[in-house]
């Protein structure tokens, strides 16, 4: 009878194994659409990247411009672990609205997070058949100006320091 008992429990084990396997991979398989699929569902994948401040994931699908701007807020969000508890959102998309322009799609978006409902844009970068998450073309700008870069490193240094006190 313990015999039983123990066989049922292995079974038992081994099929909640296979279905979470089984999760994992649809999972994937859904990111590898939105980023290979349309603009609108690469928004929705992307900003759900950063909701969870998975900026590693996010990096990966960004052009270098937009890697610059992630690292800053990176930075910010990992400051202390207090800021990390309180930094996750999550965000929904009321309205998507894309524009192809050439190689490059402009979206404009209705958004609602926890705190506010808000327009924000983006602009997307198709290479190699998948979609990369380009910077605004005014933080390109800023971003490439070494003396401006500095002046922001300074801003979110002391934002750093009154966050602290």
């Amino acid at each position: 009878m313990k015999l039983n008992f123990n066989i049922y429990i292995v079974a038992f084990f081994l099929f909640c194994a296979f279905f979470s396997c089984k999760k994992n991979e649809r999972v994937e398989e859904n990111q590898e659409k939105a980023v290979m699929g349309s603009p609108e569902n690469f928004i929705q994948q992307y900003q759900q990247w950063l909701d969870v401040n998975n900026f590693e994931k996010a990096e990966e699908y960004a052009t270098e411009e937009e890697k610059l701007r992630l690292n800053d807020l990176k930075k910010f969000v990992f400051k202390t672990q207090e800021t990390l508890d309180s930094s996750l959102l999550k965000t929904s998309f009321l309205g998507i609205n894309c524009l192809p322009k050439g190689e490059h799609t402009i979206c404009v978006c209705k958004m609602k997070d926890q705190f506010e409902i808000y327009d924000n844009t983006f602009y997307l970068k198709k290479s190699s058949g998948k979609w990369l998450m380009d910077a605004p073309p005014e933080e390109a700008q800023i971003y490439q100006d070494e003396e401006l870069q500095k002046i922001i490193d300074s801003i979110f240094l002391t934002m750093e320091n009154k966050f602290q006190q």
